[in-house]
Parts: C-alpha cells; sequence; structure tokens
C-alpha cells in the first residue's frame, strides 16, 4: 500500500520493487516488494537493523548496485518515468541532475587524488551547461553555502586534505550543486561527531527546503529521523513493515518492531534504575527466509497466524500503515521494565581502580627540516581518578584527545609526561572487533589467547575459563567452534568482551564499543556491560560520542575538548546542569527521538571546527566557537576548578 499527500504532487513512486543478489547459496531476495511514494518537498526516513534492506533499497532506484546484484522486478516512477526500464546512458542523465546522492563515507566517494574543484566543476558544466568559469563560481557558491571557509581557497584543496566533517560537506555541495529534485542520502551522519551531525541536518534541511527538493535518508539513528523527518519508513527483511507521518509513528507505532526499536534508546531522562528494553534474536538470514511474518520469532505477541502468512502494509489509525496482525501490536503485551542489577560492593572513595595526574602527550610533526616540525598536543595536563566498581565515561569530539588517553591508559602509547596508577590490570574493548580479530581463528582460540600469552593455567583450566567467559557475556559454548565472520556484529562485540575478561581485569577501556551498532544489538551490549559491573565490581572506562548512552551507562562524566578536561563530574549533574559552554553545545546536539520535543528546540547548532592541536590557543580553547565568549576568555586560560560540591568546570563563566 502506498500513501499519497493531498498537499504536493508524487515526485517519486515505488512499486514492488524487487532486488536479488545471485549467491553460491541460491538467490537472496534483498529487497521484497517494497511500495511507497515520496512528495516534492518531502523528506523521507528510511529506518532499520543492518541487513534490513535499507541500502540495497536505494542503490536500486539509480540501478548503481554492484555485482551480483540486480532489480528484479517493480517500478521506480520519477514523474511518471519508469528508471527501472531505462536504458543506462538515459539514466545517466538523470543521475545527479534530477537524484543527487550522499554516501556514508566521503573519503570512498570522493577520488583522493583529484582536486574538489574537478569533481565538482565537470559534472556541474555537464549537467546544467555553464562554461568552466561559470561552474566554477557556481561550485564555489554552492562550497560557501554548505558552510567550507575560505571556498575559494579549499575548492583546489584535495579531499585527505580536508576534516570528515568538511568532506561530507563537500559531498552535499556536489549533490545540491546540479539542482536535484530529488536527494538520496545513505547513512551521510554515521561518523560524524553529535555536532557536526547536528550542522549536516540542519544544513540538510535548510538547502533541500530551499530548492524545493524532495529527500530520502536513511539512517539507523530514531534522534534523527524525529529531527529531520516529515514520514518515515520502517524496513525489516527486506519489507516495509510500518509507514506514515513521523509524529503518527513516534506518538503511537502500530508494529511490534517499530514500538521495539523506539523502546531500546536511552531517553534524556532515563532513569538507571531499569534495564533498556531489548530486541531478543536477531533479524533472519535472507539466505533462509522464514515463513509467515519474518519478525515473528523476536516477537513477544506473535500468534500462529504469524508463523504461517505474511501479513500485509494495511492502513491504521493516525495515517499510519503497518504490516502486522495483531492490532496494537505489543501494546497488547506490555513489556514490564526490568530492574538494573546493583553493583556487587558499594562505590568506594578510598578503592581507586585508576588515577592519572597531570598528563601529556605531544606526538613529534613531521617536516623536513627540524625547525618546521611542530608537536601535536594530543592531550594537555589531564587528571581523573576512577574508583572501584564505577565507570568513567568519557565525551568529546573527535580530535579532543579521547583515544589518546586510553591508549595511554594501557600502555600502547608512552605519555610525553604526567603519571598514571592502575590497581591490577587493564584492558581493552575496540570499537570494531572483526579487525581486532584473526579471521584464521575460532572464537575458542580468540579467546584462549591472552590466557596463552600469559600462561595462565593448563589445557584444562583454560578450556574451562574459556566456557565460563563465553556464557558470562551471553553466549553459548557451541559458538566457541566458530570464527568470526559466522558472527553477527553483537555476538563479535560479546566475544571482544570476554576476551578483555579472560585476565580478570580492574578496569576495561571501552572505545567506542557500541557504535558501530544497531541500536538493538547497542541495548544489549549496554546491559551486559552494566551487569559485568555489577556482578565483577568492574571498573571501566567508557569513550563515546553517543551522549544518551554515555549518560545512562557512567557514572561519572569528564568532558576533553582539545586535549584538556573541561568538565568533570557525576552523569546527572554534568547532564542536567551543565557549567561548561562546551558541554551545553553537546547535550543540545543530541538528537531526541521525539519529534514534540525537537519541534521545541530554539538552540543553534555548534558552529566552526576544533582549532588545531598544532597552534593552541593563548587562552580558552573554545572561545573561537563560544557564544558567550569575552576578551578575557582569548587572554586568559580557565583551570578546571570545583564549582558545586562535585562538579568541576574550566569556564572564566561557570557558576
Amino acid at each position: 500500500m502506498t500513501y499519497q499527500s493531498d498537499l504536493a504532487p508524487t515526485l517519486l513512486e515505488v512499486r514492488g520493487l524487487r532486488t536479488e543478489f545471485d549467491t553460491r547459496a541460491g538467490t537472496v531476495t534483498a529487497v521484497d516488494g517494497v511500495s511507497f511514494t515520496i512528495e516534492k518537498g518531502e523528506r523521507v526516513a528510511i529506518v532499520g537493523e543492518s541487513g534490513s534492506g535499507k541500502s540495497a533499497m536505494a542503490m536500486s532506484l539509480l540501478r548503481l548496485l554492484a555485482h551480483p546484484g540486480r532489480v528484479a522486478g517493480g517500478q521506480v516512477l520519477l514523474d511518471g518515468r519508469d528508471l527501472a526500464s531505462l536504458s543506462e546512458r538515459a539514466l545517466n542523465a538523470i543521475r545527479g541532475r534530477e537524484v543527487g546522492t550522499v554516501f556514508q563515507d566521503p573519503m570512498s566517494s570522493l577520488d583522493p587524488v583529484m582536486k574538489v574543484s574537478r569533481q565538482m566543476v565537470e559534472p556541474i558544466m555537464r549537467n546544467l551547461g555553464l562554461s568552466r568559469e561559470a561552474a566554477r563560481a557556481e561550485a564555489i557558491r554552492w562550497l560557501d553555502k554548505v558552510g567550507i571557509p575560505d571556498p575559494e581557497g579549499r575548492i583546489d584543496a584535495y579531499p585527505f586534505e580536508m576534516s570528515g566533517g568538511m568532506r561530507q560537506r563537500v559531498m552535499i555541495a556536489m549533490a545540491l550543486s546540479c539542482r536535484p529534485r530529488l536527494v538520496i542520502a545513505d547513512e551521510p551522519t554515521t561518523a560524524l561527531d553529535v555536532t557536526i551531525q547536528a550542522q549536516i541536518v540542519e544544513m540538510l534541511k535548510d538547502l533541500t527546503a530551499e530548492a524545493g527538493a524532495a529527500m530520502m535518508f536513511i539512517t539507523h539513528d530514531l534522534g534523527l529521523v524525529a529531527r529531520f523527518a516529515h514520514k518515515v519508513a520502517v524496513m525489516y527483511a527486506g519489507r516495509i513493515v510500518e509507514f506514515g507521518p513521523v509524529d503518527a509513528i513516534f506518538a503511537a507505532p502500530q508494529h511490534p518492531y517499530t514500538q521495539s526499536l523506539l523502546r531500546t534508546i536511552p531517553s534524556v531522562d532515563a532513569t538507571k534504575d531499569t534495564r533498556l528494553p531489548q530486541i531478543p534474536g536477531i533479524p533472519p538470514d535472507m539466505r533462509h527466509k522464514p515463513e509467515g511474518c519474518a519478525f515473528r520469532a523476536r516477537c513477544a505477541v506473535a500468534t500462529a497466524r504469524c508463523a504461517l502468512e505474511a501479513p500485509e502494509l494495511t492502513a491504521r489509525a493516525g495515517d499510519l500503515a503497518a504490516a502486522c496482525w495483531v492490532e496494537g501490536g505489543l501494546r497488547a503485551a506490555p513489556q514490564a521494565l526490568e530492574p538494573r542489577r546493583r553493583v556487587a560492593a558499594p562505590l568506594d572513595d578510598t578503592r581507586v581502580t585508576v588515577e592519572i595526574n597531570n598528563l601529556v602527550k605531544h606526538f613529534e610533526g613531521r617536516g623536513f627540516l627540524a625547525r618546521n616540525r611542530r608537536a601535536v598536543r594530543a592531550v594537555n595536563g589531564v587528571s581523573l581518578r576512577v574508583r572501584k566498581g564505577e565507570t568513567l565515561g568519557i565525551v568529546g569530539e573527535s580530535g579532543c584527545g579521547k583515544s589518546t588517553v586510553a591508549r595511554l591508559l594501557l600502555g600502547l602509547d608512552q605519555p610525553t609526561s604526567g603519571e598514571i596508577f592502575i590497581d591490577g590490570l587493564a584492558q581493552m574493548v575496540f570499537q570494531d572487533p572483526f579487525s581486532s580479530f584473526n579471521p584464521k581463528m575460532t572464537i575458542a582460540r580468540i579467546i584462549e589467547e591472552p590466557l596463552a600469552v600469559q600462561n595462565w593455567g593448563d589445557r584444562a583450566s583454560r578450556a574451562a575459563r574459556i566456557e565460563q567467559l563465553i556464557t558470562q557475556v551471553g553466549l553459548e559454548p557451541a559458538h566457541l567452534v566458530r570464527y568470526p565472520s559466522q558472527l553477527s556484529g553483537g555476538q563479535r562485540q560479546r566475544v571482544a568482551i570476554a576476551r578483555a575478561l579472560a585476565l580478570n581485569p580492574s578496569v576495561v577501556v571501552a572505545d567506542e564499543p557500541t557504535s558501530a551498532l544497531d541500536v538493538s544489538v547497542r541495548a544489549q551490549i549496554i546491559n551486559l556491560l552494566a551487569d559485568l559491573k555489577a556482578d565483577l565490581g568492574i571498573s571501566f572506562v567508557f569513550i563515546s560520542h553517543d551522549l544518551l548512552t554515555v549518560r545512562y551507562i557512567s557514572d561519572r562524566i569528564a568532558v576533553m575538548y582539545l586535549g584538556e578536561v573541561v568538565e568533570y563530574g557525576p552523569a546527572e549533574d554534568v547532564f542536567d546542569r551543565p557549567m561548561h559552554p562546551y558541554t551545553r553545545a553537546l547535550i543540545d546536539a543530541v538528537p531526541i527521538p521525539d519529534p514534540r520535543l525537537e519541534a521545541a528546540r530554539t538552540n543553534a547548532p555548534l558552529r566552526g571546527d576544533l582549532p588545531s592541536p598544532l597552534d593552541l590557543p593563548v587562552g580558552c580553547a573554545f572561545a573561537s566557537r563560544c557564544p558567550m565568549a569575552t576578551a578575557m576568555c582569548r587572554t586568559d586560560k580557565p583551570r578546571l576548578k570545583k564549582y558545586r560540591q562535585s562538579q568541576e568546570a574550566a569556564c572564566h563563566y561557570a557558576k
């Protein structure tokens, strides 16, 4: 079933789109009969877990699928023309000119050895029929519109000479410069900091509205959906299971999958007394798609009919459409919130697991002549304490020094100066476990590796320890004979946690452990870490740019900016009563999964980029971006001071 607005004519209509991949195991249907419409000027978000078919569907619209993928059926009507039936030459005339694209990773989309000017000017000349001079002027105009500083100079830069946020701005300028009527953006903000993400989203909203362009926005961030979209399509196992206006989807979702996704997100005022709701299981293997409803194995309200017959998308109240046999979805069986486990021993200020005193790390710069080498000041005088059984969250933008502190804590880098004291052993959980595993080793050998390196026990005792660890992180002993490629992302992260626990560490450093995971799997990992802290009394250093997750899991939070801690205190105090303007800017940039709260926001996103760590400002490092900055801020450096009983800030105007 498709929906059309009475307010604007239909720009894009997708009818029964079917996408298949031919594999050795047979034909896999990645997109299974998807139908929807996008009206002129409308922003439609496509959400769902990894493997749900979001990106495959988006690539199918313009036939950009790489072999062995192919569009096997359906129609893609752009103003009535079926793109699925056009020749490659005719479709090339539409790509870029009528439909622009913004992809997740601009570094892989932009040619690294070609200047930005060439990558922008030639498409503008071809699609708009302008001369080279006029096309260059138009490219500069768009770089200026998307907030690139010094666009006349930057246009002749190479992509590798730009930050991630600037590269994504270039991609947006390229997508919009040919004045398309539809923009397809596939996870355009996933790899960006929350502050840059807020800038990009506002920019996309403003520029598409100004140009009258429609937009299809693919994301797994439901907070961004609430901030950005007019309508939402929820995909699961290659099909749309719910579709409708964003307000209705968030206020009264009808499908159990949509309801479950929304429940797994920590809210801005979430209590720490209850565990995050989880979606059990994992999405089905599309090579062996189950009969009936694909979600039934994970659904709390599944009936016998769900196993026999797949429901179609049918109209519900509030202009919604849902594919579910159970009216009301999970409301038919309300979910009881499970209490969160308590820490085994009360937090004790006298038992400190980690103490960092005046930590400094400078990396020597590169240059042919010694006088031209300038040090990168990655960490500048950081002092922190982590108590037994406590989780310290460290937040801040990329380049602020979070991961450098983690590497120093683990001895992977040596400090320039300062002291680090650890009561016991420290271990690490990395962002991407797949890249930290040997793909040719079984899970049992991966977990055994630290035990073998440290000559821990004999073979029998190690085998018993491995089985204990795999059970402790919520996996089955049967997983031990598998290889990393045979596990899901969430299962691999559980294995990484088991490996980190093997030698009974007193502190575990988790560097972005959930950022590569779907929101449903993220809740499982957060609950697991909280359980381990409660059961084992382990301390955690949790590094993330996901502020809602940090607030939920942390006891204390350190906010870092350009190598320094600018605010430090209890998690609730830092979030509810931030003292530093940078902390406030980070919190204001967090997208809230509630369209009503998002619509009521009046704060402007933080502007500008981090100053270079090669050339630190004289006064407050945040002064160039701070709305409260005065002349004193640009000359006098504020020190971290205690302003409240347990909260510290480095700001002249903290209260």
